[in-house]
């Protein structure tokens, strides 16, 4: 939750998109992979559903 392994802690991602509306943005993200925008190494996508990522989106941005 709060420290980083080889992608962000998910409390430094929710300060990061505070107050903005990502979460569908974020969604594909976490479906498609990506990287550049915490580093080197991109995020593999990840084999969910759009709900079950915007969920995982929504669940990752409240901590704080």
């Amino acid at each position: 939750m709060d420290k980083k392994i080889l992608g962000p802690a998910y409390k430094d991602v929710a300060a990061k998109y505070a107050g903005q509306d990502v979460v569908d943005q974020l969604a594909q993200k976490v479906m498609k992979g990506g990287g550049g925008v915490w580093g080197q190494m991109p995020m593999p996508a990840n084999s969910v559903t759009p709900e079950e990522a915007k969920r995982l989106v929504q669940w990752v941005l409240s901590k704080k």
